[in-house]
């Protein structure tokens, strides 16, 4: 089982034999099954029970039982590492809100928080000359912020759907965030070589995100220098839920596996 990507090399290697020549499993034949976002590949993981479960799903229960005392505003959640842009983010949400309306951040526990935490401790941050308001843990200005703890999967799926627009981290998150069907912007995990831009690009290619929804997560995931546009929940919600239709009208990892170990299986 190979790695998550939305790159051209998952279409053409998926399902591609390897004889083994030495080693204890020489004679035998390694076959590479890569999960992916097409039906040529090997799909992602989707529970059955998935689509039932979030319709039944109450918002405003979940957030009461999470002790958030939400009076309307605009729900963000934040699950980051710690990209360069997040002060800017917080600034703009600050200043700005979304479309002029108040945010509630909902911040994940660990890396993010501690990250929103060292920024929001300052009163002010200097940029180009020009003194940019940064929001306190009390809430500033547009922005409010509530710290969430630990979140079992279950609740984090919950913390998605209950949202206007998810900021997720890594892979397992990337995919939760596309079942959710809520516009979201991807911190994808960076490596060492870079090699983490290409694989972004093809996903957001596959996703067809709109221009000012590409630009946000280049400069988000810091390949791009130029600032963060404006947050645009409607344009990057009908990206979200045409990108969930495509990959609904698919079967999932778990049904393409076993259909694939069958047909070895009968080949045998």
């Amino acid at each position: 089982l190979e790695y998550l990507t939305a790159e051209s090399q998952a279409e053409r290697h998926h399902a591609l034999p390897s004889p083994v020549h030495s080693g204890p499993a020489a004679g035998w034949t390694k076959w590479f099954f890569y999960p992916g976002f097409t039906p040529t590949t090997g799909g992602l993981l989707r529970e059955p029970d998935l689509a039932q479960r979030q319709a039944a799903f109450d918002r405003i229960d979940w957030l009461n039982s999470q002790g958030i005392d939400w009076r309307g505003e605009t729900l963000v959640s934040l699950f980051c590492y710690e990209p360069l842009a997040l002060p800017t983010l917080l600034a703009q949400l600050a200043s700005e809100g979304i479309k002029g309306q108040p945010v509630r951040l909902l911040v994940a526990a660990g890396r993010a928080e501690r990250a929103v935490k060292a920024i929001a401790n300052l009163k002010i941050t200097q940029n180009n000359n020009q003194k940019s308001p940064l929001p306190s843990d009390n809430g500033y200005s547009l922005l409010s912020i509530s710290y969430l703890p630990l979140l079992i999967q279950t609740d984090f799926d919950h913390l998605l759907w209950a949202c206007d627009l998810n900021f997720v981290r890594g892979e397992d998150s990337v995919i939760r965030a596309l079942w959710a069907g809520k516009p979201f912007v991807w911190q994808i995990y960076p490596q060492d070589d870079g090699a983490h831009a290409a694989k972004l690009i093809a996903f957001l290619d596959w996703l067809q995100a709109p221009a000012d929804l590409r630009q946000f997560h280049l400069a988000w995931n810091g390949l791009l220098t130029q600032d963060l546009p404006c947050v645009n929940t409607r344009d990057w919600s009908l990206t979200a839920l045409k990108a969930r239709q495509r990959l609904l009208a698919q079967d999932d990892l778990a049904t393409r596996l076993l259909e694939f170990v069958s047909s070895r299986h009968a080949a045998s």
